[in-house]
């Protein structure tokens, strides 16, 4: 006889919960009657009609194939180590289409997934912001694994010094809008994932928008103040919140879950983004990026499922200099600014630019963004564009969620969010001036 994996859903196991069956048959049949035996009456008659045959709203696959593309129905012949799944038409969530059973298929037969599972990643609304070093391989994988809808946010463009680290880029992607090029490399890989790109900066102003709506935020970020801005929006509006971040050959990652755990002030309460070193002083081997990505992408997988994340209150520190792995015991502090039992909600009076300094780029030049406190979508490209042309800068890159343009001393980049990264200015006051002559008051 054949050994061979049967995988039982809730909804036909009485709401006991997916049920696993190790069991020997040579034929589809075979296995059917054993499989009958052992749950009863009930079972069989709400699978296999009077003719012995599946019941209309009944599939059956076999290692993800369905069974009535075959000819052989219940007579298919089974093989050592071979996995079938009968399941009903909706098994609760998103149905899953016989392509998803193919498709997914080595991820539907671990058991911390399953079929119940799959239909659950296909539920979810997953926001990923940062879509840098650690944002690509995160929505890479996501994107591959089927979740359902993703939202990805990103106020940069692609530069030659990415493609080293972020491998979801290409050269023909230097200039374009890292959201945007982003998505066409994306949708080529799994066409069925909806992903919303968002050409914007984190901020205390924009936060909450960005993440509203999403069950999991994913912290791909590299600026502090955006990471607080983030972990602030997440507490408020109680979503789960997994942060990340590496440098050089050290990275850290820890799960965040409002009102349980410890948030990323608890954890660091008083960074500063001047005394903070970047990848861009300091450099960043991939692999620590491909590592806590992917320690991120299992937290994220476990909370959609239903599951215990594994680094609630705990900091995973990773050194890739000795290959260590340590786990850190975080606590919750009722003096935490964020979420603690004094909290700070003061009103803020929201100005309609922040401008903030990044590392210096094109060998040192000085570099700003400048980004409106309100996210609005509807910056004019072709009037940026004739505007570049009148003061002599050419189009290094044109796209529909932004442009690039350059002359011999700066190089802009203008998003439709009204967002702008500004490579030469000498100081914030001349960047702000090359804004406002280059939006003619878009923020009026």
């Amino acid at each position: 006889m054949t050994n061979i994996e049967v995988v039982i859903p809730s909804v036909l196991n009485k709401g006991a919960g997916e049920k696993k069956f190790s069991i020997n048959a040579s034929t589809l049949g075979d296995a059917f009657s054993i499989i009958s035996d052992m749950l009863g009456d009930d079972f069989k008659r709400r699978v296999i009609d009077l003719n012995g045959k599946p019941r209309a709203l009944i599939n059956i696959y076999i290692n993800g194939k369905n069974i009535r593309f075959n000819n052989t129905g219940m007579n298919s012949v089974l093989k050592d180590g071979d996995s079938v799944y009968i399941l009903p038409a909706v098994a609760g969530g998103a149905e899953l289409t016989s392509n998803d059973m193919v498709r997914y298929s080595r991820q539907i037969m671990l058991e911390e997934i399953g079929y119940v599972g799959m239909e659950k990643l296909k539920d979810a609304k997953i926001c990923i912001v940062g879509a840098g070093g650690i944002g690509n391989p995160v929505v890479t994988q996501l994107v591959g694994m089927g979740v359902g809808k993703i939202r990805l946010v990103d106020r940069d463009v692609v530069e030659i010094s990415n493609l080293h680290r972020q491998h979801l880029y290409d050269e023909s992607d230097v200039g374009k809008v890292k959201v945007e090029a982003a998505v066409q490399h994306l949708q080529k890989m799994n066409s069925n994932v909806i992903i919303e790109p968002i050409p914007i900066s984190v901020t205390p102003f924009t936060a909450e928008n960005i993440v509203k709506d999403c069950d999991i935020v994913i912290d791909a970020l590299d600026s502090i103040d955006a990471r607080y801005a983030l972990n602030d929006a997440c507490f408020k509006l109680k979503i789960p919140f997994i942060y990340a971040g590496a440098l050089g050959m050290v990275g850290s990652v820890c799960t965040i879950l409002p009102n349980e755990t410890a948030c990323l002030r608890c954890i660091f309460p008083e960074l500063s983004e001047d005394e903070m070193p970047t990848c861009s002083t300091e450099g960043v081997h991939p692999s620590i990026l491909y590592l806590v990505s992917g320690i991120q992408v299992s937290e994220a997988i476990k909370i959609v499922i239903g599951q215990q994340p594994s680094l609630a209150n705990i900091l995973l520190y990773i050194d890739l200099n000795t290959l260590t792995f340590d786990k850190i015991q975080m606590q919750r502090h009722e003096d935490c600014i964020s979420c603690g039992v004094n909290a700070s909600k003061k009103l803020v009076q929201i100005p309609p630019l922040l401008v903030e300094e990044l590392c210096g780029r094109d060998r040192g030049k000085r570099t700003y963004t400048v980004t409106p406190a309100q996210i609005k979508n509807d910056l004019d490209l072709l009037n940026i564009l004739k505007n570049a042309e009148l003061q002599g800068y050419t189009i290094t890159s044109k796209g529909n969620l932004g442009v690039t343009v350059t002359n011999q001393n700066k190089l802009l980049s203008f998003l439709t969010s009204g967002a702008a990264t500004i490579v030469g200015a000498k100081n914030e006051d001349e960047a702000l001036i090359i804004y406002k002559n280059f939006t003619n008051g878009f923020n009026k």
